[in-house]
Order: structure tokens, then sequence, then C-alpha cells
């Protein structure tokens, strides 16, 4: 699994995105909320040409929606220490958010990325946030 996240997300094969689209769709298929992906930075899907949770998501033909903007770049190249320090990943998008959100990612490292996503979530309204990965490392 790990070897075909690495091609999906380095490698843009995106067509990968339909070899996770049935685990996808039979964890997400009654999601107990709204479907929320978590996005990217601006340069990074520059460098990686498209959005991997939502291809995943799409291909799996799960609803979602965007409440969030990355306002810092890749986690990636830090350390576990410093990935775990990091503050303010997301702003909001101003948008009304609803009250319950399912969170999705493609991959949980530490944590950070989904605790910083889901502060952000209910610092704009959300009371209840359920979070997902496809893999966790």
């Amino acid at each position: 699994m790990k070897t075909f996240l690495h091609r999906y997300k380095f490698l843009q094969d995106v067509e990968l995105s339909r070899v996770f689209a049935e685990e996808v769709k039979r964890s997400l298929r009654k999601p107990r909320g709204v479907v929320v992906p978590i996005p990217m930075h601006a340069s990074k899907l520059r460098e990686r040409t498209f959005p991997q949770v939502d291809r995943l998501l799409d291909a799996a033909e799960i609803n979602y929606r965007h409440f969030l903007i990355k306002s810092n770049s890749t986690q990636g190249t830090k350390t576990k220490k410093e990935r775990m320090a990091v503050e303010n990943l997301f702003a909001w998008n101003g948008e009304a958010v609803p009250k319950k959100i399912l969170l999705v990612d493609d991959l949980y490292t530490t944590g950070t990325t989904l605790r910083q996503a889901a502060k952000t979530l209910k610092d704009a309204g959300a009371e209840e946030i359920r979070i997902w990965t496809l893999i966790r490392s």
C-alpha cells in the first residue's frame, strides 16, 4: 500500500486513485458528517499537479466540500519534533461550516496536520469532527 501511495503522490500516477477507490468507498459510504479533505498548499499542488485527497474521493464517488486553506507548506521535510511543533497550518475559507465533519487525509504520520485542521474547523463552528486516513505510518 505504501508503495502505491508513493507512486500516486510523488510520481503523479493519478490513475492509482482507482486502486484505492474501493477501500475509500467501503470506508466512507455512510459518513457521519460532511466529508472535508485536507487541502494541499498551492506550491505543493503546482509541484504534484493534482490534489491527491480530492482525486481519491472523486474515484470513490464520495461527495466532499472544502472549508480549509493550507497556509504553510510541506510537513514532509521536517523532523517529527518539528512537525509536532507546527502551528497555524490552515486558515478557514469563510464558508459556513457544518456541525459534523469527517476530515479525510491520505496519510497519518504524527497527527499534526489533522489536529491543526480540526482546530481550525472547530474555531469556525464545527462541533463534532471525526478523522479518516487511508494509511497510518
